[in-house]
């Protein structure tokens, strides 16, 4: 008897979880739907909070800021599994490739897996029983991205999404969008902007409509450009409610990867903190990246994310000179030889 009381607490333990997710965790009311579109994905992303939606210079920003993607110039593949609460499984993965000069396309799809549930039901006098029966709700998101270039400082994006909920036959299902700016104030500067899940109403709830901007930038500490340091700001409509965060990160030789971030007046997304990995293996460059995060009553998160990109690395660097950067000098002799081209 004492273990079947166990068995119940959790089962109910394990589905109020699963109903706060999908009903209010994170927006303060509960007049919206499909809350796991709010979930982070990607380790590196995540540890640079919403800072990322003005660097968005990998794969990820696809999801993040669809702006970013003409930044890319090879395809990209990535993937990232992440023990959530109550350790539900989610996962993430994305690609883009280049499709013009100046416009690049994507795709990404998330899955949530809250595991095995099972059924207890109440009987005409009130008494609970037990069931052999169980239940298995699951979240699922797919969406196409495309990135262009409008001038050399500015770019667009979209995305064009479905999501699905299933939670014991109860099932939501709804078609939203996403647009992305992202402003190149110069080479180690970036601003961004993106307006998230616009669409209509969600099986009579409104979908997680959020608002987020940030502004990044590089430093020289060591080496070239080794520091990265982003501000953002997040803004969810339902509850009205604006938060912030801070991030950074120091790479080393390009190679290895050290990042920390942490969420201001945030209820999910407390203390970030992250390490990556980049390792050419000819012809294509792999990464690996892990983040913890705290969220706040909610527990914590473990992400691990691997990615491959095929082509030259070009060391991280980007293939357009710097604005900060000076021009040298012609040799003695020879400058009427060079022309300025404007």
């Amino acid at each position: 008897m004492r273990a079947w009381c166990c068995k119940y607490k959790l089962n109910k333990i394990l589905a109020s979880v699963i109903f706060v997710l999908s009903t209010t965790v994170f927006a303060g009311v509960g007049t919206e739907s499909m809350q796991f579109l709010k979930i982070k994905p990607s380790a590196r992303a995540a540890s640079l909070g919403d800072s990322f939606v003005s660097i968005a210079n990998d794969v990820n920003a696809a999801f993040y800021n669809p702006a970013g993607l003409t930044q890319l110039d090879d395809l990209e593949i990535s993937l990232m599994h992440m023990v959530y609460v109550a350790d539900m499984g989610y996962e993430f993965g994305t690609v883009v490739f280049p499709a013009g000069e100046k416009l690049r396309i994507g795709a990404y799809v998330i899955f949530m897996n809250y595991g095995s549930i099972g059924r207890t039901t109440e009987d005409g006098s009130g008494m609970l029983v037990a069931s052999t029966e169980s239940y298995t709700p699951y979240d699922l998101s797919a969406a196409v991205s495309a990135g262009y270039q409008i001038s050399k400082s500015i770019s667009a994006g979209v995305n064009v999404k479905i999501a699905y909920s299933d939670i014991d036959g109860n099932k939501l299902s709804g078609i939203m969008g996403d647009a992305g700016l992202l402003i190149k104030l110069s080479e180690e500067t970036g601003l961004g902007a993106v307006l998230y899940n616009l669409g209509d109403s969600v099986n009579g709830s409104a979908s997680p409509l959020i608002v987020r901007g940030g502004i990044s930038t590089k430093f020289s500490l060591v080496e070239d450009g080794d520091f990265l340091a982003g501000l953002g700001v997040n803004y969810l409509t339902a509850s009205s409610k604006i938060s912030g965060s801070a991030g950074v990160e120091y790479n080393y030789q390009n190679m290895f990867f050290i990042r920390a971030g942490y969420g201001m007046a945030s209820d999910t997304d407390g203390i970030n903190i992250g390490a990556g990995l980049k390792q050419d293996l000819g012809g294509m460059t792999g990464t690996l990246d892990y983040n913890f995060s705290l969220l706040g009553d909610l527990g914590s998160a473990h992400r691990v994310s691997v990615g491959i990109k095929f082509g030259d690395d070009y060391s991280g660097k980007t293939k357009r000179k710097s604005s900060n950067t000076k021009s040298k000098p012609a040799k003695s002799g020879t400058r009427n030889y060079y022309k300025v081209v404007k």
